[in-house]
């Protein structure tokens, strides 16, 4: 019964991550662009909120995998996840704020972010294979996800 109904919390997970990550990229790709014509302040109050959005669902994630993980291999490896998902959003937000407000250096501050965007997503996948080898559970679905 709890496995089931970890399945079903991790799928539904799973697609608010997906929609929130993908409006994300479109907020940092609209950002780089728009950095080359001027300064846009305000465009920074939404982008903090999505990135606030994407801090709480980590912690929500980390909250409903440490409710079922009982390995204690697998709860280190959970809190490493977390530690750096917050790190990564935080250096997300930092860089594209900085890229909105300040008016010099955008191409630096957009390649920055692309380079931080791809190292980011290659230590993400790395640290969630790790899981999967101690989670048969998300193994399972890893691999479900691939399929579809």
């Amino acid at each position: 019964m709890t496995e089931t109904h970890w399945y079903t919390e991790e799928t539904t997970w799973r697609k608010s991550h997906l929609r929130l990550g993908y409006t994300l990229l479109v907020f940092v790709l609209t950002a780089i662009i728009l950095s080359f014509f001027g300064r846009y302040v305000w465009l920074t109050i939404p982008f903090v909120l999505i990135g606030m959005a994407m801090i709480g669902l980590d912690v929500k994630k980390y909250r409903m995998r440490r409710a079922y993980m009982k390995d204690r291999d697998a709860v280190r490896l959970l809190k490493w996840n977390l530690l750096y998902d917050l790190i990564s959003s935080g250096v997300l937000v930092s860089l594209v704020s900085a890229l909105l407000i300040f008016q010099y250096d955008s191409l630096t501050l957009a390649i920055g972010l692309l380079v931080w965007g791809a190292v980011s997503d290659q230590m993400s996948r790395m640290l969630q294979k790790k899981l999967n080898e101690c989670v048969p559970l998300l193994h399972q679905l890893d691999l479900e996800r691939r399929n579809q």
